[in-house]
């Protein structure tokens, strides 16, 4: 089991090994940046079994948390610093579907990890994001820049 969490944890870091060109996007209410890798928004070959005539894209998506407030000098090393993601978004939609996750310390040490194991997808999987929140600000922004580069 324990080599089973490792191999999942180095398949998923590739998500974020490759990001050489993070650029902010926003900051939250609560001071975590986001930020998009333009060099990782490609056009996506996963096909949704529901909806065939869909252009989706991947894109890698970092989230910086704010400092930790704390009198202890351990716990900012403990807690996490910032998080790579890797989103399946439909731009048609304004939708996205989480495929992985890594949640990293100040000094890039995994705490946690997770990648998606659904083989297929449906219009059902995708989360559709509401207007003025990170989400939809992070998804008009990478279908943005896909576009542009197109």
């Amino acid at each position: 089991m324990k080599r089973l969490a490792v191999i999942l944890a180095g398949s998923t870091l590739a998500i974020g090994a490759h990001a050489v060109n993070w650029s902010k996007v926003t900051e939250s209410q609560t001071g975590s940046i986001f930020s998009l890798d333009l060099d990782s928004i490609e056009r996506s070959d996963i096909n949704i079994l529901d909806e065939k005539r869909v252009e989706n894209i991947t894109v890698s998506i970092r989230r910086t948390y704010p400092a930790l407030k704390s009198t202890t000098s351990d716990s900012k090393e403990s807690g996490i610093h910032h998080s790579d993601q890797q989103w399946l978004i439909s731009c048609k939609d304004a939708s996205y579907y989480r495929r992985a996750y890594v949640y990293y310390t100040a000094d890039d040490k995994v705490i946690k990890s997770w990648q998606s194991e659904k083989p297929l997808l449906t219009t059902k999987d995708f989360k559709i994001t509401a207007p003025k929140t990170v989400s939809r600000i992070l998804v008009e922004q990478a279908c943005k820049n896909y576009e542009q580069a197109k």
